[in-house]
């Protein structure tokens, strides 16, 4: 199991990272700060309780991009790749204390992205356009932008006018056509079965379950009538064929990358197959030492 968990490691840095800053979070952290004050000493700038992000005026920064796009470089080149990173967000103007016209749906739709969060996000953010997708999970839908993404609401759903099947329709749609170089990394587990990782930071990995296209694409690869998948954190998604004898350890495996995270989603198990999605029943989450 080890060995092949292995195998895609490498391409999803933050796979397995404990609850404490990752190595080198805060020390990061802190050379970001620096600069952002010397840089940009009028720049609205707070922390979270997250040791890799950094609120800049109205944006919140994920800074694990950032510092592995950083690795390497030191001096003046190591300085500006940074500051460029920083440029926009510490210069964006803020929002006029007037509501100003909401964008157009025909100009969103282009953004438009398909997104699964935990439940809690409706308690957190009761404004927000969603719709139940699982015991743990929400169907939601944001505007895709650099570096980030925005959330949509019920003001902005219901300025455009249109209906949430439609909206949600284009969403899809648009994460489709974002997947379509997406790399499916497949190993065998033991003796018999296989299983698959989609793991990238995109920020729509966990998302990939609602898509068909992707999901057929790894059912290919795992080469059964029927697979398992699992979400556990925003940034990967996990399947395997359901004949795996390492069935188990991979349930498990899925509870531990949920409770580290970053980006925790659901410990659930899903089955796919062209039948469509569904959450496993009792008997076979038992197979799976659930």
């Amino acid at each position: 199991m080890a060995t092949a968990l292995s195998a895609f490691a490498p391409s999803y840095p933050a796979l397995g990272a404990s609850k404490n800053a990752p190595e080198g979070a805060l020390a990061f952290r802190d050379e970001v700060l620096i600069l952002l004050r010397r840089d940009f000493p009028d720049a609205p700038v707070s922390l979270t309780d997250d040791p890799e992000e950094v609120v800049i005026g109205r944006f919140t920064l994920y800074l694990g991009n950032l510092r592995r796009k950083s690795n390497g470089l030191i001096g003046i080149e190591r300085r500006a790749a940074i500051l460029d990173y920083l440029r926009p967000l510490a210069t964006a103007k803020p929002l006029p204390s007037q509501p100003q016209p909401a964008e157009s749906f025909a100009d969103a739709s282009k953004r438009l992205r398909i997104q699964l969060v935990p439940n809690e996000y409706e308690q957190q953010a009761p404004l927000l356009t969603c719709r139940p997708f699982s015991k743990r999970l929400l169907v939601a839908y944001v505007l895709d932008e650099q570096n980030r993404y925005q959330m949509v609401t019920r003001p902005i759903f219901e300025s455009w006018g249109v209906d949430q099947q439609t909206v949600e329709e284009i969403a899809k749609r648009n994460l489709e056509l974002a997947s379509g170089g997406v790399q499916v990394h497949i190993s065998p587990t033991g003796k018999t079965g296989r299983f698959a990782t989609l793991a990238d930071e995109s920020g729509y990995a966990a998302a990939s379950l609602l898509l068909p296209m992707v999901m057929d694409q790894i059912q290919e690869g795992l080469r059964t009538p029927s697979i398992i998948a699992a979400v556990p954190t925003r940034d990967i998604l996990i399947a395997w064929s359901s004949d795996s004898e390492e069935k188990a350890r991979l349930a498990n495996a899925v509870t531990s990358y949920a409770s580290k995270g970053p980006y925790s989603r659901s410990t659930e198990l899903f089955s796919y197959s062209r039948k469509g999605l569904r959450p496993l029943n009792a008997s076979e989450m038992a197979k799976h030492g659930r």
